[in-house]
């Protein structure tokens, strides 16, 4: 299968373009400016916003299955620019859809979302289903339910194939700086060469989430795009909670110098949720994906990249 990918040169485009060509397919990597080294797709260069490159690309290329990741994913960006987010997330979801409907309108769209769609409706402190009510309180959770929200009414009046996944927290090797593993990693990396003190700096830790190594998530992506699934909106999550308080402990321990934990007030981020976790028994049932990675393997594995990359 020919497979567009929006948004391929972040960190999780990365990662599914190894799962995707792994799998058989032929890539195209579309990006605005990220770091695509990969030889084993064809790299594309266009903004999700600006619907004549878009068009473009689908007229000309015809990718038979389009995996949808260009987005603007930090939530302290989305405060401090909430009409960008808005723009990328949201406009650029409604510019892709358009430009199927108009060239390609039989071809199968996964569109990512975020498990911060659901906001408080997780004060509940129970598995979030698909069924339970979005309750989203920052703008790039709002963004990207409205995506999803616009996505769906899209399909359902013009007869497009879209799937609309909620992403939980994902974590691996590559995540940028600003996401709880790879603040810790990289802050023990660099003490452990000696760059910085051996004091580690942390916000708020008794906070619980629900963490999958990123390897697991675009292998459900990629499942979900190659089997005949029911169009909607599916859960990518691990069902376990896991407090950063957890997540540092292993860390630390892992690490090749002592290391004294500092708790910095400008760290902290104000959460009405303390447990946030959800249900995957939907993505189960329609493809049987289930985790493979061990938890911990996983934050070893992201520890020795910043260990590697620092």
């Amino acid at each position: 299968m020919r497979v567009l990918i929006t948004g391929a040169g972040g960190f999780v485009g990365n990662h599914l373009i190894k799962e995707l060509s792994k799998r058989g397919h032929e890539v195209l990597a579309g990006t605005l400016s990220g770091d695509i080294t990969s030889k084993i797709c064809q790299r594309l260069e266009f903004n999700i916003t600006e619907s004549y490159q878009v068009e473009a690309i689908l007229r000309d290329l015809k990718p038979e299955g389009i995996i949808h990741l260009a987005a603007q994913s930090m939530v302290k960006h989305a405060w401090e620019y909430p009409l960008e987010t808005v723009q990328v997330n949201t406009v650029g979801t409604i510019v892709l859809l358009n430009a199927v409907k108009k060239y390609l309108p039989l071809t199968k769209v996964v569109c990512v979302g975020s498990s911060e769609e659901y906001g408080l409706s997780a004060k509940t402190g129970k598995p979030l289903t698909e069924e339970d009510p979005c309750m989203p309180q920052n703008p790039y959770a709002t963004s990207k339910f409205a995506a999803g929200l616009i996505a769906l009414q899209m399909a359902k009046r013009d007869n497009l194939y879209v799937i609309h996944v909620r992403a939980f927290n994902h974590f691996g090797p590559g995540q940028q700086l600003g996401f709880v593993v790879s603040d810790f990693a990289s802050q023990i990396a660099r003490i452990e060469e000696g760059l910085t003190e051996s004091v580690l700096k942390v916000g708020e830790l008794s906070a619980s989430r629900d963490f999958t190594d990123v390897r697991d998530v675009v292998r459900a992506y990629a499942l979900l795009l190659e089997n005949e699934v029911k169009p909607g909106i599916y859960n990518i999550c691990s069902g376990v909670p896991r407090a950063a308080k957890e997540i540092l402990d292993f860390l630390v321990k892992a690490a090749k110098t002592p290391i004294r934990i500092q708790v910095d007030e400008t760290r902290y981020r104000l959460s009405d949720v303390p447990v946030f976790i959800g249900s995957s028994a939907k993505v189960h049932k329609a493809v049987a994906w289930q985790l493979e990675r061990n938890f911990y393997v996983s934050l070893t594995e992201t520890l020795d990249w910043w260990r590697q990359n620092i």
